[in-house]
């Protein structure tokens, strides 16, 4: 009850458990993580209480009540005593599923099918919506844990009714005539395959709750003990079947000891236990047909006690029942017999057999079962950060080693850059320091006013001529312009070969600034003007010839003295001026 509470309160607030979460696999096996302690688990957290719960029966003493005992407790968890046999059958056929249906379910329309059987639930349960989902997954994990144990999501129909006949409500004779119909073949017969089939999947039970040992293992010598009470060779018929079984072959006492259990659980006999002096005695009752007047209670007679002249060899009576005085008087007179004669005695010892205790061979604590690791998430969710952390850490280090390589790449450059600026720097200064120095020497020397870049030797003579006769001042040396000694740092200017070089490109000289272009250009003009003068005075076969002189007039006279003095002057001129230039650049 505190179970179904707990329940309860989750599923209002949409938790399983506080820290569990529900997830499944690619194949729809649902499993499930717990965040607190990072672990990952097939089984619900509720299953997982519930088979804890379990521990409470270790201390029985014989194995088919120990089974019994844990196998009512399961069904009183899940609320299967709630559901009815038929109802649930109503549901497989519903489904698509009916008698004999050896067909594979997968587990989402598994989870469908069991959330419709609790649904079929009488109203004492109280079942819910919400709740019939859960208690389906429930046993939904209890049916993988039984037949599915690798999780590989697919599950034989027939296996999963089987165990649900057993566990549902009904009468045990009811149980047996639905186990029949599901193992008969069309031939009415139950051949000895589905009988192994049958026993393999109920002996999965115990075997789950930790009772293989005596419940479980190899299933042959039942299937064995069944084929040899059938009288054809066709298979075993309805009322065979029902004979074997309610002889109770070993590997399925527990069944009906499962349902004396359930039938006795509110009875009340008005007896006292003679160990524990327990009134009344709810539940079982055993009398010691050795000793007069002894009972015992269940918990009594589960753990081994004994008193007085009481010995657990003695023969036992069990009664499930509340019993009458004709009961009462036919248990006495056996007993009286058990003590007067000893055939009796050993004859009702060989009645008696009782199932060994587990605990006389090996521990029944120990798992018998195999269970594949859960796919633990978290693990996966480590490996996943681990590997992410060590790319990063990879990526961080190729990426310092390239942002290395690229800081030193670009110091290379700038080193280069800056090499290339200073180179650049000092050529600028270079060029400044050259066109000072040639601006130096321009202005220290005094050209002919008036020539301008590409003026060549016939203007200069032009140009001294139009001086001569528009000043009266005489005439200005001319200082020739130096050409730069090669040998000095400074001087990288051009270097003239020749005369004749000079007379092609005048523009090679180093002339003076043009600020005094517009002066030269009005002085050029001024001498066009007197050219035209002196050509409309001197003929143009005029002859300057000294031969001449004697035969002109005191005009032509002086004409002709001023013809020589420009000759003269032209002379000096190119013999001051050019001539040392030419020579120099010849390297005389």
């Amino acid at each position: 009850m505190h179970l179904a509470l707990v329940m309860a309160n989750h599923l209002a607030n949409d938790k399983i458990v506080e820290g569990w979460e529900k997830t499944e696999t690619e194949k729809g096996v649902p499993y499930y993580v717990c965040h607190k302690t990072e672990s990952t688990s097939w089984n619900h957290p509720f299953y997982l209480k519930i088979m804890e719960e379990l521990d409470e029966y270790r201390d029985i003493r014989y194995a088919a009540y120990r089974t019994a005992f844990k196998i009512r407790h399961i069904q009183k968890r899940l609320k299967l005593h709630h559901v009815k046999l038929e109802a649930m059958k109503e549901m497989f056929d519903c489904h698509g599923y009916p008698e004999s249906c050896d067909t594979v379910i997968g587990c989402e329309e598994l989870q469908e099918l069991l959330t419709s059987v609790y649904q079929t639930a009488d109203q004492a349960a109280n079942v819910t919506i919400q709740q019939a989902e859960v208690f389906a997954q429930l046993l939904q994990n209890l049916v993988l844990n039984l037949f599915d144990v690798d999780r590989t999501g697919c599950l034989r129909v027939c296996s999963v009714k089987q165990v649900l006949i057993i566990l549902t409500s009904a009468r045990l004779a009811d149980k047996y005539r639905s186990l029949y119909h599901e193992l008969a073949e069309p031939s009415t017969y139950i051949s000895s395959k589905n009988l192994t089939a049958f026993l393999q999947d109920l002996s999965q039970l115990p075997d789950l709750l930790q009772e293989g040992a005596i419940f479980g293992g190899d299933v042959t010598a039942t299937v064995n003990s069944c084929i040899n009470m059938a009288d054809s060779s066709v298979g075993i018929s309805e009322d065979q079947f029902y004979s074997w079984l309610l002889k109770e072959p070993q590997t399925l006492v527990w069944i009906p000891t499962f349902h004396r259990l359930a039938a006795s659980e509110t009875v009340k006999h008005e007896s006292k236990c003679n160990i524990c002096k327990t009134y009344p005695i709810v539940g079982f009752r055993y009398r010691c047909l050795q000793c007069f007047n002894f009972d015992m209670c269940q918990q009594c007679f589960y753990m081994g006690c004994t008193k007085k002249k009481h010995k657990l060899k003695h023969p036992i009576q069990e009664y499930c029942l509340s019993t009458t005085t004709k009961v009462d008087t036919k248990a006495f007179l056996k007993t009286l017999r058990n003590n007067i004669s000893k055939k009796h005695r050993q004859k009702s010892r060989q009645k008696y057999l009782p199932v060994v205790a587990e605990s006389h061979l090996f521990s029944h604590t120990a798992g018998m079962r195999r269970e594949p690791p859960a796919p633990d998430i978290h693990e996966t969710l480590t490996q996943q950060i681990q590997q992410l952390s060590e790319a990063e850490a990879q990526f961080k280090g190729q990426s310092s080693a390239n942002a290395l390589s690229q800081q030193r790449h670009l110091e290379k450059i700038i080193e280069q850059l800056k090499e290339e600026n200073r180179r650049l720097q000092e050529k600028i200064m270079t060029m400044k320091e050259s066109s000072d120095t040639e601006s130096n020497v321009s202005g220290g020397s005094r050209p002919l006013s008036g020539v301008s870049p590409g003026d060549t030797p016939r203007h200069y003579k032009t140009l001294l001529s139009s001086k001569l006769a528009n000043s009266n001042q005489p005439l200005s040396p001319i200082v020739p312009v130096q050409s730069p000694d090669p040998d000095t740092p400074h001087s990288r200017g051009p270097q003239y070969d020749s005369l004749d070089f000079l007379e092609v490109s005048p523009s090679h000289f180093t002339l003076p600034s043009l600020t005094n272009s517009r002066e030269c250009l009005d002085e050029e003009e001024a001498m066009d003007a007197l050219v035209n003068k002196m050509q409309l005075i001197f003929p143009s076969n005029m002859s300057y010839s000294v031969y001449s002189l004697p035969k002109c007039g005191v005009e032509q006279d002086e004409m002709l003295q001023a013809a020589s003095t420009i000759g003269s002057a032209m002379t000096d001129f190119v013999s001051e001026a050019i001539m040392p230039h030419n020579k120099q650049s010849l390297g005389y």
